[in-house]
């Protein structure tokens, strides 16, 4: 019987679904299954329960090596959304759901938070722009106050990636990419910061020990392997927090490389190895996955979800499996600028490039005469328009942008590309894997692997690129301005 070739088994757990993914050692996606499952959600709070997860990343398993004959698992890496918590006791048993990232039932002790600790010491502590309840520590300081009996049984605060690592190799261990999003870690120490502990009431001895992305955290224990379906003593190696992750696979780890994810969010991504803590405007800065290096992240809140939401609400008699396709259509037989037409995506508020949760979104500029397809490109130009703003944003930041890949579920619409590239004047990449978080996290277990040595990476062609038209950039002009002007008109009205 022939050997089974090696391959990595990439567990990239998302919102809500849970991405299994299969890499060769020079990082060739071989199978990728997706399982989706339910949020718990009542009032703020939105809950997953922890065997959800396993119970997804067994079939998960299962689904992925279908795909793959031939191979085998002989590494396991992690990618994770960041701020998801959960307390467990001392053999490592979940106290309470997970209180996944966007779970804000801490608002009072956020309001707190801010009044403990100067806004920029925050700020510069951190690299998050300002306390809010879906944080980590905000939700720390609420589970002691609110759930007392929950608390004195707790023995550590995990993250997601902590929990997985813990029960894929029973060792309670994080890494510092995924920390940099809770509230209590320092990025001028690359530490826990002990301040903000000692103010929510949690002694260090809470939260696991920490290691650089891509160590190895342990070997895969005979229980879990059992339970997934694969050999034990597998090495498992610890990876990074999603966005991270994504950017690494782009390249991201050295400045001058931008990556744009345009997936229900807008997030761009640049590295840097010296931040800058700007007063005026804090965009939000997280701890790399390398070492010694930062992450820049601009947000804008809907991206793809404002198109998903045009769709839902004035598209119903599109054919479900086609909407997307037949919305390209749509925007592509209207011009730049969307014949007058003119939309601000804030359907959730404003993080960057001007912080204001208060923002609405609005359509301006309809006549008699204007159709569905130029509302459709207006959404579109929406998305180029704010990604053109946080290139103007990071480039005061000290972060050119050199080369500009794009990720997520927008990349995959040739019409919106082709609007980005123009808007922003950018030759646009869309790298040949688009599992982007996966493959980062593959890329991390192949070095600490020893596949490949850091920082070297399997050069991957793009598969597409996009290069500005020099019309279409200038018509693209009034457009811009127009958008900036309506934003800055309407914002008064604001409340």
């Amino acid at each position: 019987m022939p050997m089974k070739k090696p391959c990595i088994a990439v567990f990239d757990v998302g919102t809500t679904s849970i991405k299994v993914c299969l890499f060769s050692p020079d990082l060739s996606l071989l199978a990728c299954s997706v399982q989706e499952y339910p949020l718990q959600t009542a009032g703020p709070c939105a809950e997953v329960d922890a065997g959800t997860y396993l119970s997804a990343m067994r079939r998960g398993v299962a689904a992925a090596l279908a795909q793959a004959e031939g191979f085998a698992v002989a590494a396991i890496g992690l990618s994770t959304q960041g701020e998801t918590l959960v307390p467990v006791d001392r053999p490592g048993a979940p106290l309470h759901p997970f209180l996944v990232w966007h779970d804000a039932p801490a608002e009072k002790e956020a309001a707190a938070l801010g009044a403990a600790f100067p806004e920029q010491t925050f700020y510069e502590t951190t690299g998050l722009p300002a306390p809010s309840g879906a944080l980590p520590l905000a939700k720390l300081s609420w589970i002691r106050q609110t759930l007392p009996d929950v608390f004195s049984k707790t023995y550590k605060f995990l993250l997601l990636e902590d929990y997985l690592l813990f029960f894929l190799t029973g060792n309670f261990l994080s890494e510092r990419s995924l920390q940099t999003s809770t509230g209590y870690f320092s990025l001028q120490t690359d530490d826990f910061w002990e301040d903000a502990l000692q103010w929510a009431g949690i002694p260090r001895s809470m939260l696991p020990d920490c290691l650089e992305s891509g160590e190895k955290a342990g070997v895969l224990l005979p229980h879990a392997a059992r339970f997934l379906g694969l050999p034990a003593d597998i090495p498992v190696f610890t990876g990074a927090m999603d966005q991270t992750a994504a950017a690494l696979s782009a390249g991201g780890f050295t400045p001058g490389t931008i990556t744009e994810t345009t997936g229900t969010a807008l997030v761009a991504a640049a590295c840097t190895d010296a931040p800058v803590f700007a007063k005026a405007h804090h965009v939000t800065i997280y701890r790399h996955a390398v070492r010694g290096r930062f992450l820049y992240l601009p947000i804008g809140n809907t991206a793809g979800m404002a198109l998903k939401w045009f769709r839902d609400e004035f598209c119903r008699d599109l054919p479900e499996q086609e909407a997307y396709r037949r919305l390209d259509a749509l925007a592509e037989s209207v011009g730049p600028g969307s014949g007058g037409v003119t939309f601000l995506p804030y359907l959730s508020g404003s993080v960057d490039p001007d912080f204001c949760p208060q923002a609405k979104a609005a359509f301006f500029g309809a006549t008699l005469s204007t159709g569905r397809a130029a509302f459709a490109r207006a959404v579109m130009e929406s998305v180029a328009f704010l990604l053109s703003d946080f290139l103007t944003l990071l480039e005061a930041l000290s972060c050119p942008c050199k080369a500009l890949y794009s990720l997520g579920g927008g990349a995959k619409s040739r019409v919106w590309q082709q609007i980005k590239a123009d808007v922003c004047n950018r030759t646009l990449f869309v790298p040949a894997c688009r599992e982007a978080s996966a493959q980062g996290a593959a890329l991390l277990a192949a070095w600490g692997n020893g596949w490949l040595s850091a920082p070297e990476m399997p050069k991957k062609e793009p598969t597409a690129c996009f290069s500005p038209d020099a019309e279409a950039v200038l018509r693209y002009q009034k457009p811009l301005a127009r958008f900036h002007a309506l934003y800055q008109a309407v914002k008064p009205l604001y409340v």
